[in-house]
């Protein structure tokens, strides 16, 4: 992510929800300009957004939501990767088949509260890097880091 004093700061908390929202009816959309997340669909505050937006294709960029099948992988990745408890993989690994796999694999973290926990950190972790990820790719700069980006003099990650 670039750093450049005269662009904007982006309103972070809001393209968190925006990169992980699931409705599909809802549209966000990042304004280069001011770093604002502009969000258009059924029951929009402004009804003049979307001509803003449609009318200034290049200020406007559009925020694509998380892919489940992206959202799938974090899943999957955290429980090979991260759970040593080896019934708690399995029942995680379990739960990722079939049907409905995103509420079972958190019901399956409700008897274990800290995992449950570090599952909510791992995704969040996951999540912010697609956010840094999204702005590298478009080499969009910023005026100031994310909150969560840790200084050099921060110590280890």
């Amino acid at each position: 992510m670039r750093l450049a004093a005269d662009a904007p700061t982006p309103d972070w908390n809001l393209l968190e929800a925006a990169f992980e929202c699931a409705d599909l009816e809802l549209r966000s959309y990042y304004d280069t300009v001011t770093g604002e997340v502009c969000v258009t669909g059924p029951f929009e505050d402004d009804p003049g957004e979307r001509e803003r937006i449609d009318a200034d294709p290049q200020r406007y960029l559009e925020i694509d939501h998380v892919a489940s099948r992206e959202q799938y992988r974090w899943m999957e990745r955290f429980a090979l990767e991260e759970v040593a408890d080896e019934r708690l993989r399995e029942r995680l690994l379990r739960a990722l088949t079939g049907r409905r796999v995103f509420r079972r694999f958190k019901d399956a973290l409700l008897e274990e509260p800290r995992e449950r926990e570090r599952w909510f950190a791992y995704h969040s972790s996951a999540l912010r890097r697609a956010i840094e990820q999204w702005f590298a790719e478009r080499d969009l700069p910023v005026g100031t880091p994310p909150p969560w980006a840790r200084s050099p003099g921060d110590g280890p990650a």
